[in-house]
């Protein structure tokens, strides 16, 4: 088609010659196509020779008019006597009107090696991308299913660290009343002071709650920054790295505090949780290294043994932030 254009732009202006060699390379790699017959014979100047592209073109469409009539005309003036002549080496006369559209088969056998090459290169470019894509469609699902998991884990440790409706002095009464059983700070108690061990268990909370605060924020911008698919994978990979950071900023601070015997087993839970989350966050690292599918499928199982270790921690913090709230609650004259 290219050729054929070319062909018509340069007869147009005026360069038979250089329309001929063109519309003849056209009808050679298309020999169906009947514009292309008629314009060849437009430009070249032996009459048989018109007469042959003529001929072609009332092949392919026995009701074209232009070629009917220049074929007349021809033969009026005595200008095409005897067979017409091959337009050029090479040429040969079209077998009929071609299909609505020939099969795939048959245009490949006309096209220029060229055409096939960049077609080829094409569907092979596709075929990359196709096989790029799916290692990232693994990464961002395991992604996507470790915030849905800690998005979870964060409900429900909000949902047990709120603080019950009851005023001070009804929880007052019903401990009296129902004589639960003793907080388990009760062995330490013995030993130590109850404002004593109180003070340590409040101040460790206070310690941890903005720690906790804060890689909740991280987290949150994490997610912002890898929750649309088809991101580049840098920009995914510097967000990977701010996480990592945070997460092991918090466990350094984590090493610094002193848990109360109370708190000592939360402690060790919630500290072994951010230790698995670092080790997932360097295998999504490695991932956009190499996009090794295995190192996918280790920070998927990392994380996913962080967040049992995490819940398990905030489910132990909760609970011991509202017995601090009941004692606190209680006067140095209730019963105990």
């Amino acid at each position: 088609m290219r050729l054929y254009q070319r062909g018509i732009a340069a007869a147009r202006g005026g360069q038979r010659r250089v329309a001929a060699g063109l519309l003849t390379r056209s009808v050679q790699l298309d020999p169906q196509n009947e514009r292309a017959w008629l314009w060849l014979g437009g430009v070249l100047d032996d009459p048989r020779q018109q007469a042959f592209c003529l001929e072609a073109a009332l092949k392919i469409n026995p009701e074209n008019e232009h070629a009917r009539r220049g074929l007349t005309l021809l033969r009026e003036r005595n200008l095409a006597q005897g067979a017409a002549t091959v337009a050029a080496p090479g040429l040969t006369m079209p077998e009929g009107r071609a299909p609505a559209e020939a099969p795939a088969e048959a245009r490949s056998q006309g096209e220029a090696w060229w055409v096939s090459f960049r077609r080829n290169r094409r569907e092979m470019r596709w075929a990359r991308v196709i096989l790029w894509s799916l290692p990232l469609a693994l990464v961002l699902s395991a992604l996507l299913l470790f915030q849905s998991m800690s998005a979870l884990a964060l409900e429900r440790s909000r949902a047990a660290a709120a603080p019950t409706a009851a005023p001070a002095d009804e929880i007052a009464y019903e401990v009296v009343a129902e004589a639960p059983p003793r907080p388990s700070v009760e062995p330490i108690l013995e030993a130590e002071p109850r404002a004593v061990v109180e003070g340590l268990a409040v101040g460790y909370l206070a310690a941890v709650e903005p720690l906790r605060a804060g890689l909740r924020e991280v987290t949150a911008a994490y997610r912002a920054a890898t929750s649309q698919p088809g991101g580049a994978s840098v920009g995914h990979a510097a967000a990977t790295q701010r996480l990592r950071a945070a997460v092991a900023a918090a466990l350094e601070a984590m090493d610094k505090l002193r848990p109360p015997a109370t708190l000592q087993q939360a402690h060790d839970d919630y500290r072994r949780g951010l230790e698995l989350e670092l080790e997932g966050l360097d295998a999504i690292l490695e991932f956009y290294g190499g996009y090794d599918v295995a190192n996918a499928n280790r920070a998927a199982l990392r994380f996913q043994e962080a967040r049992a270790y995490i819940e398990r921690a905030a489910a132990s913090f909760a609970a011991q932030s509202r017995q601090l709230a009941d004692l606190s609650g209680m006067s140095a004259q209730t019963a105990r």
